[in-house]
């Protein structure tokens, strides 16, 4: 059975990976272990599942003020985009908002969490957003010490925490 999917002229179908074989993402460029995928065997073009599945277009609590765009490669004339989220450069498959210039990475769009800080005067509700690898750019396994906390309410600057 094809798939039809709006980055690529061809249908793909679904594809179960053998463990231990690697492939390498066209949507988001970035590589991949054993698992589910949709491929294109005339023109070898893979993509994860969660890039096959992502929405064309999501409301971010890290953007609040439109909604962002899954375009299939970056809109700007470096070919490469900024992630808003992990401070990473990136080249494929990306969130934007381009009236802003805000651009999210697909699997840092979906890598939110929710934490709760609290200080003795005050009680902040922050979203998490985990910061990637930046030696490997490994989205699966992000590092735990470094996040990027935009505010859930009226402040307008998001808050870095490294430790």
């Amino acid at each position: 059975m094809e798939f039809k999917h709006f980055s690529h002229i061809h249908g793909l179908v679904f594809h179960q990976t053998p463990q231990g074989s690697e492939i390498h993402c066209s949507g988001c460029k970035s590589p991949g272990s054993s698992g589910n995928v949709y491929v294109c065997w005339k023109c070898n073009y893979f993509l994860h599942e969660q890039c096959f599945r992502a929405t064309r277009s999501l409301r971010h609590p890290s953007h609040h003020l439109h909604p962002l765009t899954l375009v299939p490669y970056p809109t700007y004339p470096s070919t490469s985009f900024f992630c808003n989220s992990c401070n990473l450069v990136g080249y494929g498959f990306c969130y934007c908002c381009s009236e802003c210039e805000f651009d999210v990475h697909v699997h840092c769009a979906h890598m939110l969490t929710n934490v709760s800080i609290t200080h003795p005067n005050t009680s902040v509700a922050v979203q998490n957003f985990p910061m990637a690898n930046e030696q490997t750019h490994n989205f699966a396994n992000p590092q735990p010490q470094n996040h990027l906390y935009p505010p859930v309410q009226n402040n307008t600057f998001p808050y870095y925490v490294s430790s």
